[in-house]
């Protein structure tokens, strides 16, 4: 296929149905219609847990309105993530849920596509990038800490995403956004993420719809990147969308502007949405276990509150509640295949076209691969407990489609949380009770949006 193909013709199996015929595998599909939807929503690890101990490692089951094969296990993980057969294309996973909204979107692209369009972004994850983004990011880090003050009642989810939208607008685009600009893309970005959680998922003219909500969303920031990316062609510049806006192809020709701007609006997304989770869960945790908290502390004073790009391997205890909380709640609780021809897993057959699922959010908290695997505990990844396989701690993928972004989150993560922990000392309200409910889909968050109560240092 030559370079034209790869931006819009698409590949034979995306015309067909997915296969329900699935009855040779062990499971059961629930209520008729919504099968296990609300169960796994609400409950996703005890949903899959009570599935795997009755079932085994691979089970039939329905969730979404969709019927799929459940592999639960690090075996699987490498399997799929790693597809040395081709056979599980991630376009075909996620487009029940993100066509819509992430079409041509790195996510929705497969194979030899992927590998095509991931050249846009080499160049925006290089060392000297990332170094440079450091070094923006801190003082709006700093500015945005600053304002929000000793606060009894700050809300943390809702004023982290808003400051990480900030950086997202400084370091992806190169802009200082007006508070409208800032407004109007957060709300475009939070109507497409419940979009994809829609039940009625039509683009009808009904401004309650969630799923019209959510594509009204991606038109605006069509539109929004559409202009950009122009502006940007052969301009100096450090952010992101200037370098993906100037990358060229190996014939030397440009990416053109939707396909440019379609990767910068998944890109934004995925970082800014997955870091405020990330975040935002660590809050969670540390506002409990205080005395966690204080180490984490005395490792970020050592760095008189702020972190270079040469020490970020410096600080091995925020690195490892950073790995922690990913396991607790991975920013993808569950990834997303369907096969492109017959294969088999555990032992079955599977056939052509069946939608393939593995819940991370359960494989990572699997009794058998981790010591009380529901317990916040940073100091396994110092024990080295992940390492009794390589794929049990995983999620950031691997394989072809492992997070380009993965080192651009480690690093916004360790920034945001030593400034904050050299600013304040956080815990829970006066009667707030822990653990409280988690929302887990499409990204994990307190359902409370984490009240905390700041005492500036």
């Amino acid at each position: 296929m030559g370079e034209a193909g790869f931006y819009n013709e698409d590949p034979e199996y995306v015309k067909y149905k997915d296969n329900t015929d699935l009855d040779h595998i062990p499971g059961d599909y629930g209520p008729p219609l919504i099968g296990y939807t609300f169960k796994y929503v609400q409950q996703p690890y005890e949903s899959i847990e009570r599935m795997y101990k009755r079932y085994g490692e691979v089970f039939r089951y329905s969730s979404t309105f969709q019927k799929f094969v459940v592999c639960v296990g690090p075996e699987y993980v490498r399997q799929l993530t790693l597809d040395s057969d081709k056979v599980f294309s991630a376009r075909m996973g996620y487009e029940p849920a993100l066509k819509h909204f992430f079409q041509g979107g790195l996510l929705m692209r497969d194979f030899a596509a992927h590998k095509f369009h991931r050249r846009i972004m080499q160049s925006a994850f290089k060392t000297e990038a990332m170094r440079r983004y450091v070094e923006e990011m801190q003082p709006l880090i700093d500015t945005g800490l600053a304002q929000w003050g000793g606060s009894a009642d700050l809300h943390f989810y809702p004023r982290v995403k808003e400051l990480l939208l900030d950086i997202g607008a400084k370091v992806f685009l190169g802009l200082d956004l007006e508070n409208r600009d800032t407004r109007q893309l957060n709300e475009a970005f939070l109507a497409m993420g419940e979009g994809t959680l829609a039940i009625i998922r039509k683009d009808w003219p009904l401004p309650w719809l969630a799923y019209r909500k959510g594509m009204n969303g991606r038109r605006y920031l069509d539109k929004y990147f559409l202009e950009l990316v122009p502006r940007r062609r052969g301009k100096p510049g450090t952010d992101m969308a200037t370098f993906f806006s100037n990358e060229t192809t190996d014939s030397g020709d440009l990416f053109p502007d939707d396909i440019v701007s379609k990767h910068l609006i998944f890109l934004l997304l995925a970082a800014h949405d997955t870091t405020t989770a990330a975040l935002s869960m660590a809050c969670y945790y540390l506002a409990h276990h205080q005395d966690w908290q204080e180490r984490l502390r005395e490792q970020a004073l050592a760095l008189d509150g702020t972190l270079s790009y040469d020490e970020l391997g410096s600080v091995p205890d925020i690195e490892n509640t950073f790995k922690e909380v990913l396991r607790l709640h991975p920013s993808v609780p569950a990834f997303m295949r369907r096969t492109v021809a017959e294969t088999e897993l555990g032992g079955y057959r599977i056939p052509a076209n069946t939608p393939v699922q593995i819940p991370m959010i359960y494989t990572q908290r699997m009794e058998e691969w981790w010591g009380n695997p529901n317990s916040f505990d940073p100091d396994r990844f110092a024990r080295e407990e992940h390492k009794k396989h390589p794929f049990m701690w995983a999620p950031f993928g691997g394989g072809a489609h492992k997070c380009i972004g993965l080192h651009f989150a480690d690093m916004l993560f360790k920034s945001v949380l030593v400034s904050m922990l050299c600013r304040y000392r956080f815990r829970h309200p006066h009667g707030a009770s822990f653990p409280g409910a988690v929302q887990h889909f499409p990204f994990p968050k307190p359902v409370n949006e984490l009240p905390l109560v700041l005492e500036k240092l």
